[in-house]
């Protein structure tokens, strides 16, 4: 208890209050009460105690009124005080009873954490499930168009015409699906910190040139009017080719997909001396300006229902947000709503000087393999026989093993210039393939690519410690695996 005067002096404290403050009862005597308020609370309270005292006949105020009041020794705490009249001979006073709610604010701020927490988490488990669904969907639509295609022509009551178109739709929805199985991957690697650049000298014109072909087919489609401006070429950098390329690809997709048929798409390229500036813009459906914020979320999409006119996961604008900016650059969206299309804007440093003096990355010579011999390893019989054919069709001399067991019984009478292996095998995996082929005085020499559906990073990085020279992930990209195979025989297969 606090009882104050008129004039807001301590006539009386009793000991819990002394306690609760950390004075002793003379110490507050006479004092000024405000003492006991931090500063930027004394005004107003001195404006309700002239309000209390004017009032002819004051009545208790104050039920459960939250305040906080000043220690000795400066420290605040919370306290509830309730303001009754007191009336003597001498006058009014107004005793105040206060109560120390620390244990009670502590206990609200635990439960609003757990309530956010909980929102949290049911908007993370809502996601999540939109995500789940939304994943089967399109994994199961290009699935369903292979497959469906595929007993077609197994029936043999399709015309050559029919089987051509047929096939175009399988190889173009295997594309959609490796992608999404890309994106994913992607996504994992940024999550745990190991998305890694392979950078190099690159002319950006040229990728936006390569981007611009990729997605030209679906800008027809729709009669959108693709325009490409670029205030100089080449705009040299210092990048990651394939990285940057796929940044360019998405935001140039995005733009397709969301642009009514008949609109336009631009993509500009500036070089300044500090920045380069890539710019895509369109004329599309716009972002809801309260989904701006949000465009660069993983798993968000502005509309993620059944009846959503667009398909996709919605990873492509998160995965090229971390690639901007491993590269130190950014990338930030605009629209002036739906309706007014958007406009995508990626900065990146200006590495031109640097570039200038860097080497570009040497392009394989794959005539060289004609003629090459070349062990293919790997248990399952359909990706021996896809190898085969591919290295077959390059001029290659091609022997195809199912085991580890099997390649070493071939290396004791038949020496190839490459070795070809699968990673995951029963019995001995490749890493124990290239282990025993690099500890061999007679096969040691012989270079070793590593082609496996193990896409991580860590996979990648296991597979060149164990004694491979390279590595290629499923699926396939035959023109890279060419690629690679050529590079490593040329640098080091014997003659």
């Amino acid at each position: 208890m606090v009882i104050v005067d008129a004039e807001g002096i301590i006539q009386i404290v009793n000991g819990s209050a002394a306690r609760l403050f950390r004075y002793e009862p003379d110490e507050l005597k006479g004092r000024d009460v405000e003492m006991l308020i931090p500063a930027r609370y004394r005004s107003a309270l001195r404006v309700q105690r002239e309000r209390y005292f004017l009032s002819e006949h004051p009545r208790p105020i104050g039920a459960g009124v939250d305040l906080y009041c000043v220690r000795k020794d400066d420290s605040e705490f919370p306290v509830e005080i309730r303001l009754s009249p007191l009336v003597t001979d001498e006058g009014i006073l107004a005793v105040s009873a206060i109560r120390d709610i620390s244990d009670r604010k502590l206990a609200e701020k635990e439960r609003a954490r757990l309530v956010r927490e909980r929102a949290a988490h049911a908007e993370a488990s809502r996601v999540k499930d939109e995500f789940i669904a939304t994943l089967s969907h399109e994994l199961r639509t290009p699935l369903n168009s292979m497959l469906g295609w595929i007993s077609l022509i197994e029936s043999g009551q399709l015309t050559d015409e029919e089987v051509s178109r047929a096939l175009a739709t399988v190889a173009r929805n295997a594309r959609a699906q490796a992608q999404l199985v890309d994106d994913l991957l992607d996504v994992s690697r940024i999550v745990s910190g190991k998305l890694r650049l392979q950078t190099t000298t690159v002319d950006l014109t040229e990728l936006a040139d390569a981007a611009l072909d990729v997605v030209r087919r679906a800008a027809d489609a729709k009669k959108i009017t693709l325009d490409a401006q670029y205030d100089c070429r080449p705009i040299s950098s210092i990048a990651d080719p394939d990285r940057i390329q796929q940044v360019i690809w998405n935001l140039l997709s995005n733009a397709i997909k969301f642009t009514p048929a008949q609109g336009r798409v631009e993509l500009a390229l500036q070089a300044g001396d500090n920045n380069i500036e890539m710019i895509v813009r369109d004329s599309g459906q716009g972002i809801p300006p309260a989904f701006v914020p949000h465009m660069f979320d993983r798993f968000r999409q502005a509309d993620s229902g059944t009846t959503r006119p667009h398909g996709g996961l919605g990873l492509g604008l998160a995965i090229a947000k971390s690639i901007v900016e491993l590269h130190g650059g950014t990338i930030e969206a605009a629209s002036a709503g739906e309706g007014h299309g958007a406009t995508f804007r990626v900065q990146l440093p200006n590495t031109a000087l640097a570039a200038a003096g860097s080497r570009r990355r040497p392009v394989a010579n794959l005539a060289a393999l004609s003629g090459m011999r070349v062990l293919v390893v790997d248990d399952q019989d359909d990706e021996r026989a896809l190898l085969t054919a591919i290295f077959t069709r390059q001029g290659m001399d091609v022997r195809a093993v199912s085991s580890v067991s099997d390649a070493f019984e071939t290396l004791s009478y038949w020496t190839p210039h490459l070795v070809v292996s699968d990673l995951a095998m029963p019995g001995e995996d490749g890493y124990s393939l290239v282990r025993r082929l690099r500890v061999s005085q007679q096969l040691g020499h012989i270079p070793a690519l590593a082609v496996t559906a193990h896409a991580r990073p860590e996979d990648r990085d296991a597979a060149l410690a164990a004694g491979f020279d390279a590595y290629v992930s499923k699926p396939l990209d035959r023109e890279l695996l060419l690629s690679r195979a050529a590079t490593l025989v040329a640098e080091k297969a014997p003659g």
